[in-house]
């Protein structure tokens, strides 16, 4: 049952949401996700998951503010290959400046990693992100079709 109070009642409070634990009121807390000021419920997946082409993908994920929620990313080349992520409104791979470049362990029966920092990465302008067979910023190698896999979900 919850049991709603009102803060600052005197001078118009908000009211709150509350359980009633016997002689104790404890808040009760939705959790919200994403960038200050854009609150959502959960993360939206990537839908479909990317898989790559034969180039560098560069994919607008999300041409807005927002955040990063996780990452599931595998590579099925005997090489490491790069997830490069973007914090802008468009992608060129090899000339946008990149926020990070995450190194996709390499193994031709598939290998990769999970990444799900608590509360998100805020990204200010957008989210993009690339594929390429090296970590510099100005990498442009591609890499080859149907050798990674990226599902993300973003706020």
């Amino acid at each position: 049952m919850s049991d709603n109070f009102t803060a600052n009642a005197g001078s118009g409070g908000s009211i709150f949401a509350a359980d009633d634990l016997g002689s104790w009121l404890l808040p009760r807390v939705k959790i919200q996700v994403g960038a200050d000021g854009v609150g959502q419920d959960n993360w939206t997946p990537l839908v479909p998951a990317l898989i790559s082409g034969a180039s560098t993908n560069g994919t607008v994920v999300k041409a807005s503010p927002g955040a990063i929620g996780w990452i599931y990313a595998v590579n099925l080349n005997a090489a490491v290959r790069y997830l490069k992520i973007y914090n802008s409104t468009s992608v060129s791979v090899g000339s946008t400046t990149q926020l990070a470049a995450l190194p996709i362990p390499a193994s031709t029966t598939g290998s990769g990693f999970i990444f799900a920092p608590p509360g998100g990465i805020a990204m200010s302008t957008g989210i993009c992100i690339g594929l390429t067979t090296g970590s510099a910023s100005a990498d442009t190698g591609s890499v080859a079709a149907g050798e990674i896999f990226v599902w993300m979900g973003y706020a």
